[in-house]
């Protein structure tokens, strides 16, 4: 979740979310999207772990590279399931995003939310729990009834999947640009907890 795993877009129709008078939509991502994309996963990031990780983290990767990755990312052929959905203010501008699709490493959970990420002033107003929500939505599309998903251990957030009803399993270690971190994994074993109305 924390280093830029490139994966694809699925094909959602896009959903208008009223939340405390912000309107916006959730779609699928577009190769347009690529510099918004590139702010909405490194500013979070930066925001959220400045103070709590060396400043070797967050310097692993500059925008410029971060917007190439999504270039190339959009590029590839994808027939595994993935897909990047993006939030979007209807008066313009990405404002989040969240990529998932099915995973096989651990057999207790058939789909991954592999990255959230919301802008820092958007945040706590609903937007990543419904991009949370839309995964889950097209997870059961693809017939996935489990998801898991990956947080560092110091991430002051972490307790956004708990809220969400996410059971920790287990911990293991994570490499972030040379430093050693430990990474939780919690899961859903039935997702449809997840979907919102």
């Amino acid at each position: 979740m924390y280093s830029e795993n490139i994966h694809a877009p699925g094909s959602a129709s896009p959903a208008t979310t009223d939340d405390a008078d912000m309107r916006y939509q959730i779609r699928d991502a577009k190769v347009e999207d690529a510099p918004a994309l590139a702010d909405t996963v490194i500013e979070p990031i930066v925001t959220t772990f400045r103070g709590h990780v060396p400043d070797q983290c967050l310097s692993w990767i500059t925008k410029d590279e971060s917007i190439a990755n999504w270039q190339r990312w959009f590029g590839q052929d994808r027939e595994d399931g993935e897909f990047l959905l993006v939030a979007e203010l209807l008066e313009g501008g990405v404002v989040g995003c969240a990529l998932g699709g099915p995973q096989t490493a651990d057999s207790r959970f058939a789909g991954e939310l592999y990255l959230l990420g919301v802008l820092s002033t958007y945040q706590r107003q609903g937007i990543g729990r419904n991009l949370v929500a839309a995964v889950a939505a097209r997870l059961v599309q693809q017939g996935i009834q489990s998801i898991q998903v990956r947080v560092l251990t110091i991430n002051p957030n972490r307790n956004f999947y708990e809220r969400l009803g996410g059971t920790y399993i287990y911990e293991e270690p994570y490499d972030w640009n040379g430093v050693l971190l430990a990474e939780a994994i919690y899961g859903w074993t039935d997702i449809k907890c997840l979907l919102t109305d």
